[in-house]
């Protein structure tokens, strides 16, 4: 055993956090198929390095990482096949953010309190974000841009069942799919974000099923700017085919469009206090809005 950290097995590393240990240190020792068992509170800014590969960090929801330093990310991961698991996240000024072509699985944390955004996908990067509550964040809750992929709230398109995210409360946007960028969006509870339930923007897109979009400050679903949104298909009760539901009405409408964009399969009960939808000349509508076929 050397200090807190020491060897479980071949591929488990134990980390108990403190003034001398970290994670960051610990990171750079470990070798791809390994996972780092975390306890404590780790206060640091954590990067995970271009040459990490296949790592595990688990926090067995129970310990912390938390950011002192919010004119930088809590998390950057710039390695491939990172998961991140069982950690509440706060501080930074993101949350998580996987940039410049990294990949990672962000699964079963509590992010919130960041100075800006709680997580974020940049730069050609790919992520898998699944089980966790995403709150209380000033900006958005997910944000997706720069060329990126998300898939949000399931593990393989495979899956009959979501792994659902909780994201509420955050000061934007509950997710933000941007800058030609695309997201699949399946099973979430996304609530009370102070602007829309999700907005799909500059020439991006998303399919978006299957999830309960309540009470957000703007409208549930916002599409512009040359984008398009698929709200389940035209029948079928699968996780990937169904639409999506409101029961407390998003304060506009359940789906805008403007600019050039458009919307397709069925409307489901999307709402909003000013009715289902609100389509500019320039949009393409071919949501289904009478009862679901199934």
């Amino acid at each position: 055993m050397v200090s807190a950290i020491k060897l479980a097995d071949a591929a488990n590393v134990k980390l108990t956090c403190n003034g001398k240990n970290t994670i960051g240190n610990a990171v750079k020792k470990l070798k791809p198929g390994d996972t780092l068992l975390v306890t404590g509170t780790c206060n640091e800014n954590l990067v995970i390095p271009e040459e990490t590969a296949r790592v595990v960090l688990d926090g067995h929801g129970k310990a912390t990482i938390k950011g002192p330093d919010t004119s930088i990310p809590t998390i950057v991961v710039s390695g491939r096949g990172i998961t991140i698991k069982g950690f509440t996240v706060t501080g930074g000024r993101d949350g998580i953010v996987v940039n410049r072509g990294s990949q990672a699985t962000i699964d079963g944390n509590t992010i919130q309190g960041t100075a800006r955004f709680g997580v974020q996908v940049n730069q050609s990067s790919f992520a898998n974000i699944v089980n966790n509550t995403i709150q209380n964040n000033p900006g958005n809750g997910i944000t997706i841009g720069g060329s990126s992929y998300a898939s949000i709230g399931f593990v393989t398109a495979l899956d009959k069942t979501a792994s659902p995210n909780i994201i509420q409360n955050n000061g934007q946007n509950g997710i933000s799919v941007g800058r030609s960028s695309n997201a699949r969006i399946t099973g979430n509870t996304i609530r009370n974000n102070k602007l829309n339930g999700v907005i799909v923007s500059r020439a991006s897109q998303a399919d978006i099923t299957s999830s309960t979009i309540d009470g957000n400050g703007m409208s549930g679903i916002d599409v512009s700017q040359n984008s398009n949104v698929q709200l389940g298909t035209d029948k079928g009760t699968g996780i990937f085919e169904s639409p999506n539901t409101t029961t407390a009405g998003n304060a506009q409408v359940g789906i805008k469009c403007t600019v050039n964009s458009s919307a397709d399969g069925r409307i489901g009960t999307l709402n909003g206090n000013s009715g289902a939808k609100d389509f500019d000349n320039s949009c393409v509508d071919s949501l289904i809005t009478t009862a679901p076929v199934l």
